[in-house]
């Protein structure tokens, strides 16, 4: 009898171990008395959880029982985008030791907050100019982009940078060196006149040309604006992918599974390289789950204020591959630098794999195909620090086996408004800051779960062989016994 117990114990842990889901966690830092706090997960956790969706993740506290949670901004508020032109200030080139004073001192503020000029600075010459003053005090909410206006004949690339300030005297930087061009090139004009200004709040701008012999004249700047009742978290970009296989007039590159793709930017190898492409977005045709992530919301707003569709290039009309956006992208050589394409703005849906098609062969785009990187708006939740600490993030490494109940596991997502009693889609969460660092991850574990999500059928069907044979031996074992 003992002998049976134990073939009987050994087989249920055999079976138990061939359909356990392996689970990793993160240690959560809290910040603040909460009871509810604010996570933005890495986007690295798309390429480590069991599902693109997310629906695998959990919270749980120090007596590891699941805590209730819902995701940030799918409730919310649709935003409000609005775009307005803005004064603009010419002003002479200064020092550094003097440049927080000079814009301060030249100006005075009228009562809407407004900025004028002062008598003297008020005649100065736009030609003359070595930075411009960019009034936003009436600009409502995060701003998108700035649009800059140039003289119709202006012809050539003009680099600066951006600074932001809130009072005049102290500035801060705004991204790198950015550039203005308007160049003809084999019958074609290129312009790149907008700047992306990634959800930036401040009252002023203030733009500095690199080489102040090299500026243009700006006769205009418009600017783009979104008010949110939930800011969107800074966007992430992934590492450069190279194509994962290339035909005679297109390339597919394997994305990071489950991103919202925000934004593209494709880098060519080859310098003096201009061609018109289409970008598309392929889905893989034989999904492994039902569930569909939802598309984020809300989508990203820059597309639907830049997406202008140019003349169509030859596609083939495929059922998994949806058209995104044509454009030309360009890498040329100039006197002041070189001039690149700008980063593209997509919908934030969801592919696996992006097409990039040219017009001809792919050799237009130089002797080595370019390589692109993404970028993708991490997701944010709100959890309810309910139980003793520590928390921790929680999930999947794997899917769930064959015939597993979806949803009986505790802990799944709620909706915001019934983790939050009296919960208003129009105004801000109040929550508490919290944050999370993922552990380090071998190459193998990287590429795992791209590989599980082309396998699992095959995985399940060797796990299901695997425990019938685990049962025969132990009933060939009993049968020995027994005789």
């Amino acid at each position: 009898m003992r002998a049976l117990r134990a073939v009987t114990a050994l087989l249920a842990v055999m079976a138990g171990s061939a359909v356990a889901q392996p689970a990793t966690t993160a240690p959560i830092t809290l910040q603040g008395p909460g009871p509810y706090h604010r996570l933005t997960l890495p986007l690295s956790i798309h390429g480590r959880a069991a599902h693109a969706d997310l629906r695998d993740l959990r919270v749980r506290n120090g007596a590891g029982h699941a805590v209730p949670y819902a995701w940030l901004r799918s409730e919310a508020a649709t935003p409000r985008i609005a775009s307005r032109n803005v004064p603009i200030f010419a002003l002479p080139g200064v020092d550094a030791s003097a440049a927080s004073g000079d814009a301060a001192l030249a100006f005075t503020v009228r009562p809407d907050g407004s900025l004028a000029l002062e008598g003297k600075a008020a005649s100065r010459k736009v030609t003359d100019a070595a930075q411009w003053l960019i009034d936003l005090s009436r600009v409502k909410g995060s701003l998108l982009q700035a649009r800059f206006e140039i003289a119709p004949d202006a012809r050539g690339l003009f680099a600066f940078h951006l600074e932001a300030s809130d009072d005049l005297r102290r500035w801060r930087p705004v991204g790198g060196e950015e550039q203005l061009v308007r160049l003809s090139h084999g019958g074609q004009t290129i312009e790149r006149l907008a700047v992306d200004l990634g959800n930036l709040r401040a009252r002023f701008l203030r733009l500095r040309w690199s080489d102040p012999q090299h500026g243009v004249a700006l006769t205009g700047v418009g600017i783009d604006s979104v008010q949110e009742i939930e800011p969107a978290a800074p966007l992430e970009w992934s590492a450069s992918l190279k194509p994962e296989r290339c035909a005679a007039d297109y390339c597919d590159y394997l994305l990071p599974r489950g991103l919202p793709l925000q934004s593209l930017r494709i880098d060519l190898a080859d310098i003096n390289t201009l061609a018109q492409v289409a970008i598309s977005g392929l889905s893989d045709p034989a999904p492994t789950s039902p569930a569909v992530q939802p598309r984020p919301v809300p989508l990203n707003p820059l597309y639907a204020l830049r997406h202008r569709q140019r003349q169509p290039v030859q596609r083939s009309a495929l059922a998994d591959e949806t058209p995104l956006v044509d454009t030309v992208v360009y890498r040329l050589a100039q006197a002041g630098g070189e001039a690149r394409s700008p980063v593209l703005a997509l919908d934030g849906a969801v592919h696996a794999r992006l097409r990039l098609r040219t017009s001809g062969p792919m050799s237009v785009l130089g002797a080595t195909p370019p390589t692109i990187s993404v970028g993708a708006v991490p997701r944010t939740l709100v959890f309810l620090a309910q139980g003793a600490a520590p928390f921790s993030l929680a999930w999947r490494s794997a899917p769930e086996a064959a015939g597993s109940v979806e949803g009986a596991e505790p802990g799944a997502p709620l909706a915001l408004s019934t983790l939050i009693p009296g919960y208003a889609a129009d105004k801000p969460v109040a929550a508490d800051g919290a944050s999370v660092v993922l552990p380090l991850m071998s190459v193998a574990a990287a590429v795992a779960p791209a590989v599980q999500a082309q396998s699992a059928p095959m995985q399940a069907s060797s796990r299901k062989w695997w425990l019938w044979g685990a049962l025969g031996a132990g009933l060939l074992l009993l049968a020995g016994m027994a005789w």
